[in-house]
């Protein structure tokens, strides 16, 4: 009884921790919370992800530049 229940118990500890290492599908296209860019899965969308890429690294720029002369005054 007790060897069957340490082997259940082995399971679905092992089951529960390559649930975790799974990482969750997200939709290739849009933005995340973060607001970056998705990477594109298709060749057409790539200039578009470019666009969208540098809009967003000027505007991560510009707010981090923020930051730091709010913190600095």
């Amino acid at each position: 009884m007790l060897l069957i229940a340490l082997i259940v118990v082995g399971l679905l500890v092992t089951s529960n921790i390559s649930k975790k290492d799974q990482p969750t599908l997200e939709s290739p296209i849009g933005t995340t919370g973060s607001g970056a860019p998705k990477i594109s899965v298709q060749p057409k969308d790539v200039q578009q992800f470019e666009k969208d890429m540098n809009a967003f690294m000027e505007n991560e720029a510009s707010e981090q530049a923020k930051k730091i002369s709010q913190a600095t005054q």
